[in-house]
């Protein structure tokens, strides 16, 4: 035993030993880190859900939109054209077709000669022609400043040929120069026939 005051001192900071059992808190720990696993999959299948709902009705509010601006434009279409019957019980319809923006009045079976040549298109080739702006009779005509529409007035021809014009000399001058330069022009020509004008309506 201690008896000095030396030793009793020493007794006195002598830490007493404490023995933890950590086995006693792990099935806390285990039911702890389950539950947050089951919450937070639950979070994340709730959170695809509402993905997959708004998905569907953006899809869905997109068609009903299209469909009605598509059922809106068939009614300003039918309400801006007007009714044309009278037209079409007329003989011998004239139009006005425009090819790159130039105005030709034509009838059917007439010949239009192009002062160009048309590259894409080949002798027999069918053209279909949407830029009209004009149809009429001897009595009666439709006008629109824009285009007509292409279910209202059909018009049709056929490339019969591709040729040249006769050789011209053209003569060159300048300003403030008494040279005048000769050149030899042959232009390029595009030969069509309206084969079908007619009324759809």
């Amino acid at each position: 035993m201690f008896t000095t005051p030396a030793a009793r001192a020493l007794r006195s900071l002598i830490i007493p030993r404490v023995s933890v059992r950590a086995t006693a808190y792990t099935p806390l720990i285990s039911r702890s880190f389950s539950s947050i696993n089951s919450t937070t999959l639950q979070q994340q299948q709730q959170q695809q859900q509402q993905q997959q709902s708004s998905t569907i009705s953006a899809a869905t509010t997109t068609a009903t939109a299209t469909s009605i601006n598509a059922q809106q434009q068939q009614t300003t279409q039918s309400s801006s054209i007007p009714d044309l019957t009278p037209l079409k019980f007329e003989k011998n319809l004239y139009a006005t077709i425009k090819i790159h923006e130039r105005p030709y009045l034509v009838t059917e079976g007439d010949e239009v000669i192009l002062p160009f040549r048309m590259k894409h298109a080949e002798i027999g080739d069918i053209l279909h022609f949407q830029n009209v702006t004009t149809v009429g009779s001897k009595n009666y005509t439709y006008h629109l400043d824009s285009s007509i529409d292409s279910s209202v007035v059909s018009i049709k021809g056929v490339v019969l040929e591709k040729t040249k014009k006769p050789m011209t000399v053209k003569e060159i001058t300048k300003r403030r120069n008494r040279h005048t330069r000769h050149v030899k022009v042959k232009h390029d020509l595009t030969v069509l026939r309206i084969t079908e004008l007619k009324l759809n309506v």
